[in-house]
């Protein structure tokens, strides 16, 4: 038998694949928090490089959730998933005008949060 004639499980391609998604949100919140580390809303606000790299990695961070499986995002109905996508493409595509005081409060708010949700989710794969 050639290696290329062995069937690799639709699950575990499936659970690899969301196992990598997942990590690609992680790494783009530990980006966005080393980014803020140790500034105050007034110097996030002043910093135009600090702000478009947080644009940045949130926008990962939504596009990133728009691949996420469905049957994954039911079981996590506590994260807002329709406005996480939605706030990473008005920032990927450059929809709106962003509000610093809405990005800071993602910083500060839903990126743990969302976090913690994600970490859950590996340690349950």
């Amino acid at each position: 038998m050639k290696i290329s004639e062995v069937s690799i499980p639709d699950e575990i391609n499936n659970n690899h694949r969301l196992e990598v998604q997942i990590q690609d949100i992680l790494e783009a919140i530990a980006a966005t928090e080393s980014f803020v580390a140790g500034i105050d809303f007034l110097q996030f606000s002043r910093d135009q490089k600090t702000i478009f790299a947080v644009e940045r990695a949130i926008s990962i961070i939504g596009a990133t959730t728009r691949r996420l499986p469905i049957s994954f995002m039911d079981r996590y109905p506590q994260i807002n998933w329709r406005s996480l996508t939605s706030v990473g493409d008005s920032l990927m595509f450059g929809y709106l005008e962003v509000d610093l005081n809405t990005l800071w409060k993602i910083t500060q708010q839903d990126v743990p949060f969302i976090k913690a949700q994600m970490k859950g989710a590996i340690a349950a794969l």
